[in-house]
């Protein structure tokens, strides 16, 4: 039987130690995508309490990704999926999102008081310009 020999391998890239700056550049912007967490506002609008999260900082000259979740799911359940494929990690980078939920469908959301009117599908996008007003 052959004996085991042992075999020294050296990495061609390395993780940490001897990192190039834009490697370490790309593995903080990378930790910060992943770690943020966005900050959650809420707005009176003349339909209720819409929640919203803001991702990213704004730049200048640069529009926003404003982002409105299908029925039954929220802004996670909508488009989470979506902004952590890795294609999507350029424009995370270079574009602040907002991600509304409509009344109701936050996380941790009460249930509707009996005889509670939903807001129609145009009063909801009316409740937009109240979070671009709010957000200035």
């Amino acid at each position: 039987m052959a004996e085991l020999q042992e075999v020294q391998i050296t990495e061609e890239k390395p993780l940490l130690p001897g990192q190039t700056p834009e490697v370490a550049k790309e593995a903080e912007l990378a930790a910060r995508i992943l770690l943020d967490r966005g900050q959650t506002h809420s707005v009176e609008t003349p339909y209720g309490s819409v929640t919203f999260t803001v991702y990213g900082t704004p730049k200048p000259k640069r529009p926003a990704i404003l982002t409105y979740h299908d029925v039954g799911l929220n802004y996670k359940t909508c488009f989470q999926p979506l902004f952590q494929f890795g294609d999507m990690q350029e424009i995370i980078q270079n574009f602040v999102r907002v991600h509304v939920d409509a009344p109701g469908m936050e996380e941790g959301a009460p249930v509707f008081p009996v005889g509670y009117q939903y807001p129609s599908l145009d009063q909801l996008a009316d409740t937009i310009p109240c979070i671009l007003q709010y957000l200035k």
